[in-house]
């Protein structure tokens, strides 16, 4: 299994168990710390329409206090599942995203590459297109095949830059320049960052990053 797949297992796993603790332990106490401090019952419904929301019970469930609870209860909810969810996951897609765990796996499994771009790449604003030359290598111990180098990402900061080379192999420690056309839609004038990647076999060996030149 490669990093990525390792990461998001170990976080699947730590999730689960936050949300086995977070509705057997932190709502509940949540919710009876509001019931004290509102001077009321608090309890968990059990009834077929509304069962697992807490609400007020008995003599002193006025209306105010009930919507309180009823509020707090849905805020607790969402930071406690989804809340939790964005905290875990938002970060470790940004870094699988990024290409950070390319090198790790590289070296666990022997198959990694290296992606370089020697210029940065200038296209006119109504001509928006541009050659681009990159330099791949294969830095693995086996050869790597059906690979192909183009756009990583699909933006409209970049005008929707996009372009890809043709498909090659690349055997073992072999380097070679590789070329290919990009293309963008309006592009803004200015700098940008923008992103190449290299894929053999539908898989994402290296990235690296680039600017984007629009006059």
């Amino acid at each position: 299994m490669t990093p990525a797949v390792v990461l998001g297992i170990v976080l699947l796993v730590v999730y689960w168990a936050w949300i086995g603790y977070f509705f057997a332990r932190v709502r509940p106490g949540i919710m009876n710390a509001l019931g004290r401090r509102l001077r009321v019952k608090v309890e968990e419904s059990t009834s077929l329409l509304d069962a697992g929301t807490y609400g007020v019970t008995g003599e002193n469930a006025a209306l105010g206090k009930s919507g309180a609870v009823s509020v707090v209860d849905l805020v607790v909810l969402l930071l406690g599942t989804a809340g939790v969810a964005a905290l875990l996951f938002v970060p470790a897609f940004i870094v699988a995203d990024s290409g950070a765990l390319l090198p790790i796996e590289a070296r666990l499994t022997g198959r990694g590459a290296v992606l370089r771009v020697f210029d940065a790449v200038t296209m006119s604003s109504s001509d928006a297109r541009a050659k681009v030359d990159l330099d791949v290598q294969n830095t693995g111990r086996e050869t790597l095949q059906r690979c192909v180098a183009g756009v990583d990402g699909y933006s409209a900061r970049s005008g929707y830059l996009h372009g890809s080379s043709d498909r090659f192999d690349l055997a073992t420690a072999e380097r070679r320049p590789v070329s290919l056309v990009v293309e963008a839609t309006r592009p803004p004038a200015g700098t940008h960052r923008v992103r190449f990647k290299l894929e053999c076999a539908n898989e994402r060996f290296a990235v690296v990053d680039a600017v984007l030149e629009v006059r």
